[in-house]
């Protein structure tokens, strides 16, 4: 069982709106139903809280935005209810999901860990509007593409909540992330959809296990009245139960790096050892460094060795291709090194794109504005959420000039400190502090001549920076993201912008996912955009 649900049957207190877009809204229902008000245990539910992702894949499935079910009944489910299901698709968060039609005008199960075709036995144990989540119990029917148990990577696959995708081929995972990337542009960038070009197939990861040159598990303290009594207590060190709120302990993960999963052996060890002294519970961080032997820095090639570091603030050195990183063990940098050079050089190809007049995208309604050529060379690059300085430095070659600006000063210091340790001059590539309100108000460079990199966190780019990015309006714009969904939002929001400005926006060239996490439901996605 997963959670910890009530044992009488309730329903969230959320509605769907009638109509559901890319800008898709769920309203509170105010009126508790009888099961809410006899359950103790129900959170409200907010607009923010429901997983509108999930939403859109449940829509699709169904085939239709109507239910008929009324929300003040209890769900058609009793908790603990175990049904024989068919799962009928995965979800874009890597669940299956399995529509009901003679339950609840069309309920819909979500059930992790399965195939499409599948026949399972699923037990039920949360319930939201038009669906219910489940537990996989047994699969009855195996898919035949399904890997078998014996062939999966790790041990610990179902029980941790890690990895979604182990049990389907690599292959199936490339198709499913492909889906994924288009799914998030039919859902988020609705209005321009039709207009867009196919997903190119995802790009593999060389290697898909022991990558992750990060991970982060997760231990809890000593119960104070079991410790007080003398109960013998496990030391669960690890990563969340699938499903659950609790810690599985992992002794090793299959898909971190060796000499990671050999600090995992330390760490396990050392917490084990002093569990008495810690008050409370802690994520612990084991990250992979790569730095120069000391006495060898004169040698050509330096040697180089690997180490676990453990502690926030300690720095870690990164090679990308010829490239030198170094930068706190706390801070963001992509955790699957063996993905980097062939990501960079995809995005080094994007931006020097030769630069012709299209056909605008235009809106599903009545957009009516014209295109005209840019007749420059791209010369000038701007590394927007530039960080440590990764594309800046990696794709400074072909430019006359290179600007990375960030918000944080830290990442300013990082990215100015790798610039030296690469040897790049100053005076062609460089990195400033700006607040995030003014963005691109120390940039002079010529904006027909200028290509953007953005790469933001998963929330995505914000209002403000949007707004600066129109006014600049740069030739040629590369998007990297690790948040597809946001990625989609963000492009309609920027033709939206230009459209209602009466400029004539951008073309999409290419939108391409990259593998950078193998056997989970995460992929990085690239656009590249043309102004026109």
């Amino acid at each position: 069982m997963s959670g910890s649900p009530s044992p009488t049957p309730v329903i969230s207190d959320v509605a769907m709106s009638a109509e559901i877009s890319a800008a898709t809204t769920f309203a509170p229902n105010k009126a508790e139903t009888p099961a809410m008000k006899r359950s103790k245990k129900v959170k409200k539910l907010t607009k923010k809280d429901i997983d509108e992702v999930l939403m859109h894949d449940i829509i699709e499935l169904r085939g239709h935005n109507h239910w008929d079910w009324d929300p003040k009944t209890p769900p058609p489910f009793q908790n603990f209810e175990e049904l024989e299901v068919t799962i009928g698709s995965l979800a874009q968060s890597g669940e299956g999901l399995a529509l009901l039609p003679d339950r609840g005008e069309g309920w819909v199960l979500v059930v992790p860990f399965v195939v499409p075709g599948e026949k399972v036995k699923a037990r039920i144990y949360r319930h939201n509007w038009g669906y219910s989540h489940a537990d996989l119990v047994e699969v009855i029917q195996p898919a035949e593409n399904r890997i078998a148990k014996d062939d999966i990577l790790c041990k610990y696959f179902s029980a941790c909540a890690g990895c979604q995708l182990q049990h389907i081929s690599y292959a199936d995972q490339m198709k499913f992330k492909r889906q994924v990337v288009e799914n998030a542009f039919k859902n988020y960038a609705a209005k321009y959809f039709a207009e867009l070009p196919p997903v190119d197939p995802v790009s593999q990861s060389p290697i898909q296990s022991k990558y992750r040159t990060k991970i982060t598990p997760h231990f809890e303290a000593l119960n104070p009245k079991h410790q007080s009594a003398g109960t013998a207590q496990p030391v669960q060190i690890g990563f969340m139960q699938a499903g659950k709120r609790r810690i599985l302990d992992i002794e090793e993960c299959p898909i971190a790096t060796p000499i990671v999963n050999e600090g995992m052996k330390t760490m396990r060890a050392e917490v084990q050892k002093n569990i008495a002294t810690y008050k409370k519970g802690a994520t612990m961080l084991l990250r992979e460094s790569n730095p120069i032997v000391p006495g060898t820095e004169s040698n050509d090639p330096p040697t180089i060795t690997k180490i676990c570091v453990t502690d926030h603030k300690e720095t870690i050195t990164e090679w990308v291709g010829k490239f030198r990183f170094d930068y706190p063990a706390g801070s963001f940098f992509q955790n699957n090194n063996a993905i980097l050079p062939s990501l960079i050089a995809y995005v080094q190809q994007q931006l020097h794109l030769p630069l012709a007049s299209s056909t605008p995208l235009v809106a599903s309604s009545d957009s009516t504005s014209t295109s005209t050529s840019l007749n420059h060379e791209i010369k000038y690059l701007v590394d927007a959420y530039c960080g440590s300085g990764l594309f800046g430095i990696t794709c400074h070659e072909g430019f006359k000039k290179v600007l990375g600006v960030e918000i944080s000063a830290a990442s300013i210091s990082c990215a100015t400190n790798n610039l030296v340790l690469n040897k790049l001059s100053t005076e062609t590539t460089a990195f400033h502090l700006d607040d995030a309100d003014k963005i691109f108000a120390h940039i002079d460079f010529p904006s027909a001549e200028t290509a953007l990199i953005i790469d933001p966190p998963r929330k995505g780019c914000s209002e403000e920076f949007l707004d600066q990015m129109v006014a600049f309006l740069p030739a040629r714009v590369v998007y990297v993201s690790c948040n597809v969904q946001t990625q989609a939002r963000d492009l309609q929001g920027l033709l939206d912008r230009c459209y209602a400005k009466g400029l004539p926006g951008y073309k999409v060239e290419a939108i391409r996912g990259f593998d950078l996490f193998p056997q989970t439901r995460h992929v990085e996605g690239v656009m590249t955009l043309t102004r026109l």
